[in-house]
């Protein structure tokens, strides 16, 4: 049986806008057939990312973001606010409803999953499938996945954790902010580990990446090659920056808006 033809690609390390903006790009163009299906591996500056109907007043320390110079976006898709910086890696799939393996999404998730847990398992990591979505170590999230099934195409994105801050983490969140104690960081960080915790010395970038292609390559039976976007991605990102990247998006007054 022939393999499926992927491509693989680093989008580096960018302000939330912009990988915002890269990730409608992506689906866009994967939707309209324009683009192969990807593996995206992206980093974001430090950043407070709200769900797409959140009130960024209510869910972050504006005060705080501000200060501390986090970047605050709305997202293209629901769920919680989170925080982002350099010491997280992101990592998403692209590709055809007709490659999800099912129209289910438990079952996508628990393939994905699994793939996501061998891949860390390839760096030295004991690392396991919690359902539904989580990937830990010893019972500690190192990694938290979702996706959705939207038009042709399926957008899955993953995260692994190497070197995140939880104390400014909950320090950006309104609902935590307020009790930043010892207490609250010390059972924060006993729910999450880091990689650099678990790895010495600590796998380099392209070590990451390469258990991360073969192991979700593995799993969809698909041949992961380097790549790089292709002009109908970048018209649709720059399309998509000029609307995101604005106060009017992110529901901030210019004064607030990073």
């Amino acid at each position: 049986m022939s393999l499926r033809a992927w491509r693989w690609i680093d989008t580096g390390l960018r302000p939330p806008a912009e990988n915002l903006a890269l990730n409608r790009a992506l689906l866009e163009a994967r939707q309209a057939r324009e683009a192969p299906s990807t593996l995206r591996f992206l980093r974001f500056t430090p950043s407070a990312l709200i769900g797409h109907h959140q009130d960024p007043a209510r869910e972050l320390d504006l005060g705080f973001c501000a200060s501390a110079g986090i970047a605050v976006q709305r997202r293209l898709t629901g769920g919680g606010a989170i925080y982002m910086d350099d010491g997280v890696l992101g990592w998403e799939l692209y590709i055809g409803r007709d490659e999800a393996v099912s129209a289910e999404m438990p079952a996508i998730s628990r393939l994905i999953c699994e793939a996501g847990a061998a891949a860390i398992r390839a760096l030295g990591v004991p690392a396991e499938h919690r359902p539904p979505t989580d990937i830990v170590v010893g019972g500690r999230k190192i990694s938290g996945t979702g996706g959705a099934l939207e038009g042709d195409a399926l957008l899955y994105q993953g995260t692994l954790l190497i070197d995140f801050d939880v104390e400014r983490m909950l320090r950006t969140l309104a609902a935590t902010a307020a009790r930043v104690t010892p207490d609250l960081v010390g059972g924060a960080r006993r729910s999450v580990v880091n990689l650099r915790e678990l790895v010495s010395p600590l796998p380099s970038r392209e070590r990451i990446y390469a258990a991360f292609v073969d192991a979700l390559g593995a799993a969809f039976d698909a041949r992961i090659q380097p790549g790089e976007l292709g002009s109908p991605e970048l018209e649709r990102y720059r399309a998509a920056l000029a609307e995101i990247d604005t106060p009017a998006w992110v529901g901030l007054p210019e004064e607030n808006a990073a």
